[in-house]
């Protein structure tokens, strides 16, 4: 029994690993550790965006785990005082403006039932992009809208562009599929996160709140990546592969 149960251990912790291995490498990881900087090394950090200083670091729980966060806030109107976060992808996404993958976990604290922005790729120049709508469902606007979204609870969101397509999730839910090109990004190269446009109608659609997670790809996948392991499931699986190789000497 010991031996079997050994094996299936092992069996478990080798599969994990090989799906680790397999998953797609991001371009920048953002995690949020009392810094804006990405864990990929050479991309660029985040830039806050926090014109009433309502923005820093604090620990929640996110997922059942105590997690250090970054919280941003702000005011709809004038839309100068909205507080968020944005990023120059022009080197980062370079040649795949058209065609690429984000993973965002946040939480919007307030305004149900209202619109309010997730991303923006046209440098807060369009009323158009990412939100969730005032039914508080994932929206491409103005042309779709997909899974229900609780407001004052985290939510692991991904976001696929890909050359006229957009696909989108929300946690373990069905993929909404639009056909658009609403999410290329424009020649200025940003991307903003939670922060709505500052020209043209539709202004002040915005939230507060707080970002645990941003993982970007310079590819379209095709279903969300998995998730980032905790440092336990690290130990187990180094555990797990420290036991294979153990074996392979002994048998020499």
């Amino acid at each position: 029994m010991h031996h079997t149960f050994r094996r299936a251990a092992l069996a478990v912790a080798l599969l994990t690993a090989a799906a680790v291995q397999a998953a797609p490498a991001p371009v920048a990881v953002y995690q949020f550790g009392n810094t804006l900087g990405s864990s990929v090394g050479g991309a660029p950090a985040l830039e806050a965006v926090d014109p009433l200083s309502l923005g820093g670091f604090v620990t929640d729980t996110v997922n059942g785990s105590l997690t250090t966060v970054y919280t941003f806030g702000g005011t709809g109107s004038p839309t100068d005082a909205q507080g968020g976060l944005s990023l120059d992808v022009s080197t980062l996404l370079a040649g795949h403006e058209d065609q690429y993958s984000v993973e965002i976990v946040f939480k919007f604290t307030e305004r149900d039932n209202g619109w309010r922005r997730i991303i923006d790729v046209q440098d807060r120049q369009s009323d158009n992009g990412f939100y969730v709508d005032p039914n508080n469902r994932l929206s491409i606007f103005p042309v779709s809208s997909g899974n229900a979204f609780e407001t004052d609870v985290y939510h692991d969101v991904f976001l696929v562009n890909d050359q006229g397509t957009a696909t989108y999730y929300l946690d373990d839910g069905d993929a909404t599929v639009s056909t658009t090109r609403v999410m290329d990004i424009d020649a200025s190269g940003r991307m903003n996160f939670f922060l709505d446009n500052v020209v043209a109608g539709g202004q002040g659609e915005y939230s507060s709140g707080s970002v645990a997670l941003i993982r970007i790809y310079d590819s379209a996948l095709t279903a969300p990546p998995p998730p980032i392991p905790e440092p336990a499931t690290w130990a187990l699986l180094a555990c797990g592969l420290g036991l294979v190789a153990a074996r392979a000497r002994s048998r020499r």
